[in-house]
């Protein structure tokens, strides 16, 4: 059996900003096609997003992301240093916001939230079918 290494990237962002949506987005894009997962690149670009929009509005200070290989798919997680922990609800209708995280729960296969000693941290992972899935689900 051979176990293989587990690809991952870990960066803290200093005060996230607006400005460092588009670097970030690419540097997963970028990280998602050297693993030779580029199918999940959109929805965890929007992910990665959502998450650092929420640090940007509710917490003050740096936050930290990690990208993770799994065998088959990704897992996304931002850590910041605010107790408060956010709430995945369906949105009222007439409501302007509130909607990112029901959304991303509804496009990943798990999104938690975890709490720290100091923080908590949010993450969603995304996932490929495994084959004997895909097979099974073409003949079943």
């Amino acid at each position: 059996m051979v176990i293989s290494p587990v690809r991952q990237h870990h960066m803290v962002l200093p005060e996230v900003s607006p400005d460092a949506m588009e670097p970030v987005r690419e540097i997963v894009r970028i990280l998602l096609r050297m693993w030779h997962k580029s199918d999940l690149s959109f929805v965890a670009e929007l992910g990665v997003t959502e998450l650092l929009t929420n640090v940007w509005k509710h917490t003050p200070g740096d936050c930290e992301l990690l990208i993770r290989e799994m065998p088959n798919g990704v897992l996304v997680g931002v850590t910041d240093f605010d107790d408060a922990l956010p709430a995945v609800k369906e949105p009222v209708d007439d409501a302007e916001c509130g909607r990112g995280l029901f959304l991303l729960a509804a496009l990943t296969e798990e999104l938690q939230t975890q709490p720290l000693l100091t923080g908590k941290q949010v993450w969603f992972r995304l996932g490929r079918p495994l084959v004997g899935d895909e097979e099974e689900a073409d003949h079943g």
